[in-house]
């Protein structure tokens, strides 16, 4: 007599602030939700890392409450979907299973100094070429490298075997599953060490920066049987079908399955995401990352690799919580920019009134400057806090449309339609301002947690819970729809003003 059969997907989303797991149905629809917080240390300027055991234990967490609060049980779990931040990697005993570091994240800056030595030795077109990245230490080569240099025996250790690399679904692929270390191509491709047409680990750049292949996981598809859980190390037995960095999972959740289809998380950073084909980009732009979304195996999936553009915003969510460290918004309060801001901002194209540029984890896309820092300008006696939250968040605007239209240059023509999702994508203000400066509509979907909705729709493929016909005829509602208001030419006034107070910022250089 056999038992029920398995019936709901459990979704990881493990990001900066939080891990979240949402128990879905056959349809992709939430069960339910549960969210455990993560913490950020940041032990020096420019610095900033997660306590592994703290990312794994709030997983854990996620995942008990969340089959808890849908009244299942582990015999009901058919499969699990990974997604989580890019470029945060641990380095932990292969013997133990102990980080000898904290994870280091994607918001971590140390490494800048490495990479401008790399790009004065000439090494920043080979890096372009073979990764699609851009020479910058959000990605993870030069910190790892730094990691080694730096811990103790680490370099030998590594050599030997004893210590391994991943990102950190692959951290918590070993721990849940008992010691099974992989990654796959849309993590990996984030490492600076992953040669984008070979989709393959490369050794010339392994060499460049000193890793040992040795610690590094081997690279498979983004869904099939990656892993199976240990009832031991996390209460039951279940596949691990799926595993995907955040933002592709992202891509994935919003439907943006053909090329040209884009999607704009408004997290803790702001991630524009664009398909790009079956193939890597041809043409990248300067400052934009070429990357894999994903790679998909077999007739059942439907669909094999897919690569994307990225534009890349360090911050967007960041920036609420720096302003209610500043006491500029109350604990628990949002940033709103007025209706006509833009216009009362910039009348004649120069810049009037107070002006932010939140750099504080750097710019991204497409300057890259990785100076931690904020500029506010404009400040008189009458300003409010009001003004300054404000302005905060027209900066994130302004940052985000530069992203659009760096993007916009590698396809064949400008976004038109960008699908939004992430936390801040909740600011209807925000969303306006974005619409206004780009003139794209945005669309946000009638349900939320796309991200865990894609890794939960590529671990039903993975586990063979449905195929891609299926998965297609799942309804995907859209909600809000915010089109552009601004004139093209008070639009254009803006984004002159917003460049001459940027490069007022830049010239003024990083602070001592």
């Amino acid at each position: 007599m056999t038992g029920p059969v398995p019936n709901i997907v459990l979704a990881v989303d493990q990001g900066s602030s939080s891990s979240r797991c949402v128990a879905l149905d056959q349809a992709l629809r939430p069960l339910a939700l549960a969210s455990r917080p993560v913490a950020s240390s940041f032990p020096r300027p420019g610095w900033v890392e997660h306590d592994a055991g703290e990312l794994l234990d709030s997983v854990l967490g996620a995942v008990a409450d969340a089959i808890g609060q849908a009244g299942a049980s582990w015999a009901d779990v058919a499969g699990i979907g990974l997604a989580a931040q890019t470029e945060t990697f641990v380095v932990w005993e292969r013997g133990s299973g102990r980080p000898v570091y904290p994870a280091i994240s994607w918001r971590d800056s140390r490494a800048a100094g490495r990479c401008d030595e790399l790009r004065r030795a000439g090494h920043e077109a080979e890096i372009r070429e073979r990764t699609g990245l851009p020479l910058q230490p959000a990605f993870s080569a030069a910190k790892l490298s730094w990691l080694l240099g730096s811990v103790p025996g680490a370099r030998r250790r590594a050599a030997a075997g004893d210590l391994l690399f991943g990102d950190v679904n692959s951290w918590l692929t070993w721990n849940l599953s008992g010691g099974t270390h992989v990654t796959e191509p849309s993590m990996a491709a984030r490492t600076m060490l992953f040669n984008l047409a070979a989709s393959a680990w490369d050794p010339a750049l392994l060499d460049l920066f000193g890793i040992p292949a040795a610690m590094l996981p081997p690279v498979t598809g983004t869904a099939g049987r990656l892993a199976v859980t240990n009832p031991g190390a996390c209460g039951g037995r279940a596949v691990i079908g799926a595993s995907i960095g955040d933002q592709p999972a992202a891509l994935y959740g919003q439907r943006c399955w053909t090329e040209g289809m884009a999607k704009l998380t408004l997290g803790t950073g702001a991630f524009l995401w664009c398909h790009a084909g079956a193939a890597p980009p041809a043409r990248v732009p300067e400052g934009v990352v070429a990357s894999c979304a994903w790679r998909l195996d077999g007739e059942r999936a439907g669909q094999e690799t897919a690569y994307a553009l990225e534009g890349f915003v360090p911050n967007a969510g960041g920036v609420t919580t720096w302003l209610r460290q500043l006491g500029v918004l109350a604990d628990g309060g949002w940033p709103v920019i007025r209706d006509g801001a833009l216009r009362d901002a910039a009348r004649d194209g120069t810049a009037r009134g107070t002006w932010c540029v939140p750099a504080l984890f750097g710019l991204g896309t497409p300057r890259w400057d990785a100076a931690p820092r904020a500029d506010l300008t404009g400040l008189t006696a009458a300003t409010t806090p009001a003004d300054v939250a404000e302005a905060a968040l027209l900066g994130v605007a302004y940052q985000v449309a530069d992203a659009v239209d760096a993007v916009g240059q590698g396809i064949s023509g400008p976004l038109r339609t960008i699908r939004v999702d992430g936390g801040m994508s909740r600011n209807d203000s925000l969303l306006q301002a974005i619409a206004d400066l780009t003139a794209a509509v945005l669309e946000r979907p009638a349900t939320g947690e796309v991200t865990a909705r894609g890794a939960g729709a590529l671990a039903g493929l993975g586990t063979g819970l449905w195929d891609a016909a299926a998965l297609e005829d799942i309804p995907f509602e859209t909600g809000a729809v915010v089109r552009p208001a601004l004139p093209a030419g008070d639009r254009a006034a803006a984004r002159r003003a917003w460049q001459a107070v940027l490069s007022r910022s830049l010239a003024q250089g990083s602070p001592p």
